[in-house]
């Protein structure tokens, strides 16, 4: 059996009792986690205006999470919700993949209306398990790639072959017809402010519901098409072991990260830097900010966004608002967010490679922090930020950050409703209608 033959088999013989507990918990932590970031992207302007439209085109069995009982063709939910979860950044990733599995496979299973509870939380392993090692089979991208959009449609499209039973010859062939669909995406796009970026999420659940139907449906993949269609991207070549190494030994889902910060995981050690000084600095006397990092962030320099997107991949900008503001949540890095005495800060601070914090990546995505005031100078050396296994979050850390997001919209009562049915999880039906106002 090839690698990709031996992935696809697991997905299709994985059952529920084959998950160990804690691995299942886990899930059911990532599965909260992701609905929060989706309804709490579910407010941003364009998101309420393409669903709407999409909403009055077509109506279907498929809930777009965080309207008033819209429903629509589950392509449509699955891509409005994909890009609804990326858009505050706050959406669960995972450092070895360099990318965020969890919301390349949630919103395309959540359309299987008629999947039970456990369906989803065996399925949703399933695919995080696929999305993951196919980034890890990948290696580093070829440059100028977004990791959002590469990959991640095979991961969801195993994780809804796995919902519906389909053979490990057909959960094969989805995922090799998932990788033809793989978008040719740009980094620049989050960094020059291009809002098409929201939607590189939306577009591979979209392709991952497609790719399952047409595997049904008796369309054939390319031999070895995961890789083959894939490997365009790569930087180094690609690894076909890495798609079956450690499979039902080591479970990917254990060494994902939680993100307390709205903005590029690239900026986290950054803002936990600053936001460990922030009550010992006065932003008024703030002179200089050096900022030394691993290559990945210190590409994100720009000082003056002009968006809420470019915003988010600023170590500038978050530095400057995070002094300014003293908290790192949304309303940060919105666009009403980015006055005068913000921009100030960010034109003081200098971001450079630190050939030492270089060198612990990806194990270690660090940075140094120097902040330099008309009263001295302040120092912090963050090793890893919070959010991953070297520095957990909590589950009820997990839940305030779930209710910061969800109340506005559900209120508290619905909100908990939520939360313990995602958490479980309930089935898909369930938990959409609770995540519609």
């Amino acid at each position: 059996m090839t690698a990709q033959q031996t992935l696809a088999a697991f997905v299709a013989d994985l059952e529920t009792a084959d998950i160990p507990e804690q691995v299942r918990d886990r899930a059911g932590l990532t599965i909260a986690d992701t609905v929060g970031a989706i309804l709490g992207g579910s407010r941003d302007e364009t998101v309420r205006s393409l669903a709407s439209e999409w909403g009055q085109q077509t109506t279907g069995s498929a809930a777009i999470l965080g309207t008033e009982g819209v429903r629509t063709a589950p392509q449509l939910a699955a891509f409005c919700n994909g890009t609804a979860g990326t858009v505050l950044e706050l959406d669960e990733g995972h450092r070895f993949a360099a990318g965020h599995p969890a919301i390349h496979v949630l919103p395309a299973l959540l359309t299987e209306t008629d999947a039970s509870g456990e369906d989803l939380l065996r399925s949703f392993v399933a695919g995080y398990e696929v999305a993951v090692r196919t980034a890890e089979a990948l290696g580093p991208l070829a440059e100028g790639y977004h990791t959002h959009g590469v990959w991640g449609a095979v991961g969801g499209a195993a994780a809804v072959a796995s919902s519906r039973g389909l053979s490990a010859s057909q959960v094969e062939t989805a995922m090799a017809i998932a990788a033809n669909y793989a978008q040719h995406t740009r980094f620049e796009a989050a960094t020059e402010g291009a809002t098409v970026r929201n939607s590189y999420a939306g577009m591979s659940n979209l392709a991952s519901l497609v790719a399952v139907d047409q595997a049904m449906a008796g369309f054939s993949g390319l031999d070895g098409g995961v890789l083959r269609h894939l490997e365009l991207a790569s930087a180094e070549g690609v690894s076909e072991d890495a798609l079956s190494r450690e499979l039902g030994e080591r479970w990917e889902i254990e060494r994902g990260y939680f993100k307390v910060h709205s903005a590029c995981r690239y900026t986290h050690a950054v803002l936990d830097a600053i936001l460990s000084m922030r009550e010992d600095i006065d932003p008024a006397t703030v002179e200089a900010v050096t900022v030394g990092t691993y290559p990945a962030a210190a590409r994100l320099t720009e000082t003056r966004p002009q968006n809420a997107l470019q915003a988010r991949f600023s170590i500038p900008f978050a530095v400057g608002t995070a002094l300014h503001r003293g908290n790192t949540d949304p309303d940060a890095f919105s666009t009403d967010a980015i006055p005068p005495a913000v921009l100030e800060l960010a034109e003081c601070v200098t971001v450079t490679v630190d050939e030492e914090v270089a060198a612990r990546a990806p194990e270690q995505r660090g940075a140094n922090v120097t902040v330099e005031t008309t009263s001295g100078t302040i120092a912090r050396e963050v090793r890893t930020p919070r959010g991953g296994e070297h520095r957990p979050l909590s589950e009820s850390q997990l839940r305030e950050k779930f209710e910061m997001l969800v109340s506005p919209l559900l209120g508290p009562e619905r909100t908990e409703q939520l939360w313990q049915s995602a958490r479980q999880p309930e089935t898909p039906r369930r938990l959409t209608a609770l995540a519609q106002r």
